[in-house]
């Protein structure tokens, strides 16, 4: 089980599911707000920069089996996903970008970990 991306009410899923992964937020995952701090641009992309994992292995979620990632970058209160690619080189033209506005992104990445101690503050 896992937690869809649905932009503009379309799932970001559907769109590379033929690729083999998912979504890197699972509700059971031990790591979830380790992987929402990233989102959110709190914590370091593991991949370097500002590309972020945003799909991985459906087996194992490891970043080692590929995945499907996007530059994510802040603002003036919007986040941008963009430049999406399937492991290093792999372009993928068909998705994004992505634009959303600050403040309802964090808010909706805070709602997936209802067992979080804390929000994730936004970066200002």
């Amino acid at each position: 089980m896992f937690i869809d991306f649905l932009i503009d009410g379309r799932s970001l899923y559907e769109l590379v599911k033929r690729h083999g992964f998912i979504p890197v937020l699972e509700p059971e995952d031990k790591n979830l707000e380790l992987r929402i701090s990233e989102l959110t641009l709190v914590r370091l992309s593991p991949l370097g920069g500002n590309r972020y994992p945003i799909f991985v292995c459906a087996q194992c979620g490891d970043l080692d089996c590929g995945y499907i990632s996007a530059i994510i970058e802040e603002s003036n209160n919007m986040i941008c996903w963009r430049d999406f690619k399937k492991g290093e080189d792999m372009k993928l033209n068909h998705i994004g970008p992505f634009y959303f506005k600050q403040r309802d992104y964090n808010n909706e990445l805070n709602r997936a970990t209802p067992t979080a101690s804390r929000p994730i503050a936004p970066l200002l």
